[in-house]
C-alpha cells in the first residue's frame, strides 16, 4: 500500500472525509433554524445585526449614553491590535473615550455582517471603515472584526469584541 509520509493512503482519505465534514459543520447557515424557530431566528438576526449598527453609530457620535446600554458592563472584554480592556469602565475611560475625543469628521461603518445566532449567544464576523481627522492629520483605515452577543431579556448586548485594522491599500474594498 502506498503511503504519504508514513500514513496508509486509505487513512489519509478517511481524515480527509472527516475534516470535510467538520468543515461542512462549520459553514452552516449562518442561523440555525434548527435550535429555533425559523421567524425567531431571523428576527434574532436582525436583532443582533441592528445592535452592531447601533453600536458602531453610537462610537461616531461619541454617544457614551448609548454605548453604555449596548455593551455588557463589567462582563465586556476588547481585543484591539494587542490591547486588552476588561470591562466598559476600563474601555471607556481608558481607551474608547480618550480615542473618540481625538477623533474630528468619524466615519467608522460596518459592512458585510456575518450572523450567527445560537440560543442567547450570536457572534458576527465583520469588515469595517474607519475615517476620521486625528490631531490635523486624516486616517483611513480598513479592519476586520468579531463581536459576541448575548441576549438579555428581549435585548442583545455586545460581551466582547476583537478587531485589528490598518492603513486603507487601494486593493481593499471601498
Amino acid at each position: 500500500m502506498t503511503t504519504h509520509r508514513g500514513t496508509p493512503i486509505r487513512q489519509a482519505g478517511r481524515a480527509t472525509v472527516i475534516v470535510s465534514a467538520l468543515l461542512a459543520a462549520l459553514a452552516a447557515p449562518a442561523v440555525r433554524a434548527g435550535a429555533q424557530p425559523a421567524r425567531q431566528a431571523t428576527a434574532d438576526a436582525a436583532s443582533v445585526v441592528a445592535t452592531v449598527r447601533a453600536l458602531f453609530a453610537a462610537s461616531e457620535r461619541n454617544d457614551m449614553v448609548a454605548l453604555d446600554s449596548l455593551y455588557a458592563g463589567d462582563s465586556l472584554t476588547v481585543f484591539e491590535g494587542a490591547g486588552v480592556n476588561r470591562g466598559w469602565a476600563d474601555y471607556r475611560d481608558h481607551h474608547l473615550g480618550p480615542e473618540l475625543k481625538e477623533m474630528k469628521n468619524l466615519r467608522y461603518q460596518p459592512a458585510d455582517l456575518e450572523v450567527h445566532v445560537e440560543g442567547s449567544t450570536a457572534w458576527v464576523l465583520f469588515r469595517y471603515a474607519l475615517k476620521a481627522d486625528v490631531n490635523g492629520r486624516a486616517v483611513d483605515v480598513f479592519g476586520r472584526g468579531t463581536a459576541i452577543l448575548e441576549r438579555r431579556g428581549a435585548r442583545w448586548v455586545v460581551r466582547h469584541t476583537q478587531t485589528g485594522g490598518r492603513a486603507r491599500r487601494p486593493t481593499d474594498p471601498a
